[in-house]
């Protein structure tokens, strides 16, 4: 698309802040070339409070914005509040312009005003940004034109593409993945475990032993890294670990009796205790007793501090699985909900990286243990039936 003078420009779109004024700050730049500001976005909100507060028929303008004009003009001023259909009509007529809004879900052009030049504006379906000419994307500003004399189809075409352009990036996003990892400043390596890498890789003698968190995104015809879930598998059932509404919790109000009839509360109250009963038998006897699952941790992580079985570690998992399967054989509800998970993994969402998997990134990573204990029990489950 060639300019008055001949020279061959190309739709850009431009930037201004995701924020509530996003509107105002692309019609600000169109027309005037303003920069985003928070001068900018209360001017322009004033102005429209204005002519609103100035309609010679202030009762029927009210019946169209929803409130009263007075009201409206309260509302408009404030900056958290989005601008929209009304707020064009009015700063296109303050600035003698039409405004044609480029609609990213319609693809479609809406012009607002009438008569002078035309300012094109992309709106997102959640955001606002400002449409210009330039000879090339890093073009400066004054080199662009962003009011035109008047539509032009061309350029109407190429901006409609930008639109498409922000669709395909956008459905794009969401079929990526984010997994969080561990780079190692070193040598560059993306790991797990950075002290098992420092161990094992020879580094020189300039090595710090210095990490950062890095964030890899995953294409979504790509495998995703192993130990990794797609958080999005609708495959799955989710569960989680430490709220007290998730039936498959150990926080879950269910009370369970031992092999050898102590009564627990929760299957948490089983697991804190048995954390102790070689090691200081009393504890575990407060735990077994306390009121509620946050008096049983709090006693577990207080007075029990540094005090656990020496071998907990190692045997904690067979724990786990001694307190689910005595509590879904002790409740026949509890067990049919789980036998009624078949074919699904269940992946425990928590932050602990040994009982489930934590998804910073949108991907979860983690060992799931409270998870696979429970796709264990399901097996046995199915197996009685």
């Amino acid at each position: 698309m060639p300019d008055a003078d001949g020279k061959e420009m190309q739709p850009i779109r431009r930037s201004v802040p995701n924020d509530n004024s996003c509107l105002f700050y692309a019609i600000a730049y169109v027309a005037e070339g303003e920069a985003a500001s928070n001068a900018v976005q209360q001017r322009l909100r004033g102005v429209v409070a204005a002519a609103v507060l100035a309609d010679d028929d202030p009762e029927t303008r009210g019946l169209m914005l929803g409130k009263s004009v007075e009201e409206y003009a309260g509302w408009i001023k404030n900056e958290f509040h989005w601008g929209g259909e009304n707020e064009i009509v009015e700063l296109s007529a303050s600035y003698g312009c039409r405004l044609a809004i480029i609609s990213a879900e319609s693809l479609s052009v809406m012009t607002y005003g009438e008569g002078g030049k035309v300012g094109y504006i992309l709106y997102t379906g959640s955001h606002y940004d400002p449409l210009v000419a330039a000879p090339s994307v890093d073009a400066a500003a004054s080199e662009e034109t962003r009011l035109f004399a008047s539509r032009d189809e061309d350029l109407e075409s190429g901006f409609i593409e930008l639109a498409r352009t922000h669709n395909v990036m956008v459905a794009l996003k969401a079929s990526q993945k984010r997994v969080k990892r561990i780079k190692c400043v070193g040598c560059g390596a993306i790991v797990d475990d950075f002290q098992a890498h420092c161990g094992e890789v020879e580094h020189d003698d300039s090595f710090a032993y210095e990490c950062e968190e890095v964030e890899l995104v995953i294409e979504a015809d790509e495998a995703l890294p192993e130990g990794a879930i797609d958080l999005t598998d609708e495959v799955k059932y989710f569960t989680f670990f430490n709220s007290s509404m998730s039936e498959f919790s150990n926080f879950y109000a269910a009370a369970i009796t031992s092999p050898n009839g102590v009564i627990y509360p929760s299957g948490e109250h089983w697991w804190q205790s048995t954390k102790y009963l070689n090691t200081v038998p009393e504890l575990a006897a407060k735990i077994q007793a306390a009121s509620t699952v946050d008096d049983a941790h709090t006693l577990s992580h207080t007075e029990g501090h540094e005090r656990h079985r020496h071998d907990w570690d190692e045997v904690k998992f067979e724990i786990l699985i001694d307190i689910l399967r005595a509590k879904f054989a002790q409740h026949k509800s509890l067990a049919d909900a789980l036998v009624a998970t078949k074919g699904r993994e269940i992946v425990n969402v928590d932050s602990d990286q040994w009982a489930g998997m934590q998804a910073p990134g949108g991907i979860a990573t983690g060992n799931n243990n409270l998870g696979k204990a429970l796709m264990m029990v399901r097996v046995e489950l199915l197996a009685s039936k």
